[in-house]
């Protein structure tokens, strides 16, 4: 049931390589993880969890689907840093961190752009609660990490699917 579950999540990565999957979606949990205790997320995890799933992709699947989904993956990360880049010429200050972006590039690698995407407004939505949360109380908030709200809506995205 786990099993048959992990597989239905990330339909881009091959069925045999489940284990992947999950050693994927732990290390998306870690990148969160130290991503909330100290606002980065480390190159080092990305480019692993990069470089296994293109290998995985590449081994189980074929090299030419593989490399699809790397360049989805290189693409978005690239247009998020477009748009950040465009939002500190405007305003002198980051819109994202490059740590979201490059956390985003190994979702899309391993599970698509549509998880991606769902990620990202599931996340910011439950960003907001809890920033909301925050101001009633009357905490301040200088830096808010928003890894660990997106990968609250990656589980979202991928555990509870929409159905249409």
């Amino acid at each position: 049931m786990i099993i048959d579950t992990i597989i239905s999540a990330a339909p881009i990565m091959p069925p045999e390589a489940w284990l992947i999957t999950a050693g994927i979606l732990f290390l998306l949990l870690l990148t969160a993880i130290v991503d909330a205790f100290t606002k980065e997320v480390p190159d080092e995890l990305i480019f692993l969890g990069l470089l296994t799933v293109t290998a995985t992709q590449g081994f189980f699947v074929s090299w030419e689907y593989a490399a699809v989904n790397l360049r989805w993956a290189i693409a978005l990360g690239i247009l998020l840093w477009g748009i950040n880049e465009i939002w500190y010429w405007k305003f002198k200050r980051d819109a994202i961190g490059m740590g979201d972006a490059k956390w985003t590039m190994l979702v899309v690698s391993s599970f698509g752009i549509c998880p991606a995407i769902l990620s990202w407004g599931i996340g910011s939505a439950i960003a907001v609660a809890f920033i909301s949360i925050l101001w009633i109380f009357r905490k301040r908030i200088d830096l808010v990490p928003f890894v660990p709200f997106l990968f609250a809506g990656l589980m979202v995205a991928l555990f509870f699917p929409l159905k249409i």
